[in-house]
């Protein structure tokens, strides 16, 4: 795995952090081993379910299980830092 470079006038680092606003519920899992576990969303333009593989790191609640894409797809995961000045109250979910 490459380290990642140092801040420069051409290049800047990347944040790879992911944020879930609502996050009531929801386990982070590493998947370890080869025993088959599908994603609980389908790819658009698919109609399967795709596989969540070896070393694949993924989300539950219940019995759901979605990979990082669909997550970020449906808006369970963000990439931004300041989404809990945008997202409304929990008093307010029910009102969505």
């Amino acid at each position: 795995m490459k380290p990642l470079e140092s801040d420069s006038d051409e290049k800047q680092q990347i944040d790879y952090r992911l944020y879930m606003p609502y996050p009531e519920g929801w386990k982070a899992h590493l998947k370890i081993g080869w025993e088959k576990q599908y994603c609980y969303s389908k790819n658009p333009g698919e109609d399967y379910f795709h596989l969540i593989l070896n070393g694949e790191i993924y989300l539950e609640f219940g019995h759901e299980m979605h990979c990082l894409s669909c997550a970020m797809r449906q808006g369970l995961l963000t990439d931004d830092r300041l989404n809990w000045q945008k997202t409304p109250r929990k008093d307010d979910r029910n009102r969505l």
